[in-house]
């Protein structure tokens, strides 16, 4: 079964609040972990795939 739009974009918005949060900890500095920056560049890439995915799934509206 295919979840509809709403659904979906609800889902992003959660998964894009756990990603801020995460980079927000991040950028607060302190005692930097091994592999933390890695992790941040990991969490960049998924928010432009979630850019992505947003634009696609409004591009039907413009046709």
């Amino acid at each position: 079964m295919q979840i509809s739009i709403k659904e979906r974009m609800v889902k992003l918005r959660e998964e894009i609040a756990q990603i801020s949060e995460a980079n927000r900890q991040y950028m607060m500095g302190g005692k930097k972990v091994p592999g933390s920056a890695g992790d941040h560049e990991r969490r960049l890439q998924r928010l432009q795939e979630i850019l992505d995915e947003l634009v696609a799934l409004t591009d039907w509206k413009k046709l």
